[in-house]
């Protein structure tokens, strides 16, 4: 069993993306209101435990759990807009908080942040028992009522909400059972059907990006493993070549950033002579319309950005996964490489750890192993051929050259040869 998901993008009516933008603004208040009552819980609780005596103490740290409650409490009163949009919303922004907060203390993320309009990822969670999906479509709970309600039509509700509450999708979704596949009319989309000996759906995640809207799936999968490929490789990355494998296969760096930089510089300085107006009692910024659109422009170029760069590197990782079944890499000090002023956008175009975290991904799925080496592993100083270690290493010169064997080949080769050979140690002694 492994657990998946399947991202496609929805077509919804503007009737339809007025109710995933409630629900999305919905969950987005219903955080804040979480975050800003934990913070006040947290505060008395903390003056409790340093003026009382612990026998007269009665509060207790802050929790998800009990913050839901406490809002469900008050909802019907305070807060009746909240049940125009599917009970899942809220559900999930309370689980969304907890997380938030676990994630801090278990010291992998920062303090939880309030969470702001036009700034902050817009999404919203369904529950597997609350939506239903088919060939091309998705029925959304509450949003055929939801548009009834705003049309002020109360007459053939019955007849007309299943239509009104179904959400046009791109694509069908890609998983599907053995024994309920049917062969796809077109041959083209053979290679995206993938057939599972089980298949469940856990949960979906409705997202905006770029004014774009997306369903994500997330599901639980029993699948029957290839066979495992022989092959053991390393794999470097770099600036030049984004990776190179030591078969003699390379990635080359796409730079998509270097190469849209002229037309998004030209966005966003039009994006900045559209008009916004501060008021100063209230400190609140109005946006013109124009400054919505062309905000939305430059979103678009950025996800254009992030999209070539996506798919180059999903079609590297995947040849990789099925061609290869031991894979060496290194384990990179990125944040530490961000720091370099000169450099620090070129690592931020090449997307190293995105690379790493596919491989990861998609080895795991195709039963291979992925060795990671420490980031204090020689891998660009010593020589493939005799083992020596060099003392400097200089970025500027691009030819491995050892004086104690005579070898001379490419530093980034030389590199992904020492992964292999890391790799093929931590096969026969998994504890070296």
């Amino acid at each position: 069993m492994m657990k998946t998901a399947h991202k496609i993008r929805m077509n919804p009516t503007p009737e339809q993306v007025e109710y995933l933008k409630r629900a999305c603004g919905t969950r987005r208040f219903v955080y804040n209101w979480g975050r800003a009552e934990w913070e006040k819980q947290y505060q008395a609780y903390r003056l409790e435990q340093e003026t009382i005596p612990e026998t007269q103490r009665v509060l207790t740290p802050p929790n998800a759990l009990a913050l839901k409650k406490q809002f469900n409490a008050i909802r019907e009163e305070l807060y009746p807009w909240t049940y125009e949009v599917t009970k899942c919303v809220v559900e999930g922004a309370f689980d969304d908080l907890g997380k938030a907060y676990s994630n801090f203390f278990a010291g992998r993320a920062a303090y939880p942040k309030y969470k702001k309009k036009g700034k902050s990822h817009e999404s919203f969670y369904l529950s597997n028992d609350k939506f239903t999906i088919g060939s091309h479509w998705i029925a959304i709970p509450g949003l055929g009522r939801f548009i009834l309600d705003q049309r002020k039509q109360v007459k053939d509700r019955g007849k007309r909400k299943r239509k009104l509450g179904t959400v046009n999708l791109s694509e069908k979704l890609r998983f599907v059972e053995e024994d309920k596949a049917s062969p796809p009319l077109k041959k083209c989309n053979r290679r995206k059907q993938i057939l599972c000996e089980s298949m469940k759906i856990l949960a979906a995640t409705v997202s905006c990006e770029a004014d774009h809207w997306y369903l994500s799936v997330q599901l639980e999968i029993n699948k029957a493993m290839p066979p495992t490929p022989e092959p053991v490789v390393g794999v470097d990355v770099g600036l030049k070549q984004a990776a190179i494998v030591s078969d003699g296969r390379r990635l080359e760096n796409q730079k998509p950033l270097a190469l849209h930089l002229k037309k998004l510089g030209k966005l966003q300085r039009q994006l900045s002579r559209k008009q916004k107006i501060k008021d100063p009692q209230t400190g609140k910024t109005t946006f013109s319309k124009n400054y919505q659109k062309q905000r939305v422009k430059v979103a678009r170029k950025h996800q254009q950005i992030a999209n070539i760069r996506r798919d180059v590197q999903h079609k590297f990782t995947t040849e990789l996964a099925r061609t290869c079944g031991t894979i060496g890499m290194e384990d990179l000090n990125i944040m530490g490489m961000m720091a370099n002023r000169t450099l620090s956008r070129a690592v931020a175009d090449a997307a190293m750890g995105q690379l790493l975290q596919f491989l990861k991904t998609k080895v795991a799925a195709s039963g291979g192993n992925l060795f990671v080496s420490s980031r204090w592993f020689p891998s660009t100083k010593r020589c493939s051929g005799c083992g020596v270690v060099k003392k400097r290493m200089p970025l500027k010169h691009r030819t491995y050259h050892c004086l104690a064997c005579g070898l001379v080949m490419d530093r980034d080769l030389n590199a992904s040869i020492n992964l292999a050979q890391f790799a093929q140690t931590q096969l026969r002694h998994p504890s070296a």
